[in-house]
């Protein structure tokens, strides 16, 4: 990887990471419209996003997937084109792009960077994310398997 990549590679990780980190803080406080039932031991939507990637997804997961791409998409307004170009050069599209001699700017997509980022950063950072109630949890549904 040539320096210039590298530059563009760390400034977009960077952001991605500090947007996975708000955004996981915005799951954490959302208590309404839980699905896991009172009696899970769950305390927030991002609890239940946890046990679900390290174990079987619910029916709703979708509704979970397109509640997260939502606050992505509301980060993502707030990001200059700058960035966003960076980041999306870090996506799979991004990465086959090969710019043309009229091309002055690099496009870029929301959507791919959107999907980046759930992918790659928040359900990554959900597969690994523990504590007591998501241990708990997990325990009860293998004794229940």
């Amino acid at each position: 990887m040539d320096p210039r990549d590298r530059i563009i590679s760390h400034i977009a990780d960077r952001e991605c990471e500090r947007m996975s980190r708000k955004v996981i803080r915005i799951l954490q406080r959302m208590t309404e419209g839980m699905q896991s039932g009172d009696d899970s031991g769950l305390r927030n939507v991002w609890d239940e996003v946890c046990v679900q990637v390290q174990g079987q997804e619910s029916v709703m997961w979708d509704v979970y997937l397109d509640t997260i791409s939502g606050i992505i998409a509301g980060y993502l307004s707030g990001l200059d084109d700058a960035v966003k170009q960076a980041i999306w050069l870090q996506t799979n599209n991004g990465m086959d792009w090969e710019p043309s001699e009229e091309e002055k700017d690099t496009p870029y997509s929301e959507e791919d960077i959107a999907d980046y980022i759930l992918t790659d950063y928040l359900l990554s950072s959900a597969a690994n994310w523990t504590n007591d109630r998501i241990e708990k949890y997990n325990e009860q549904s293998v004794e229940f398997d």
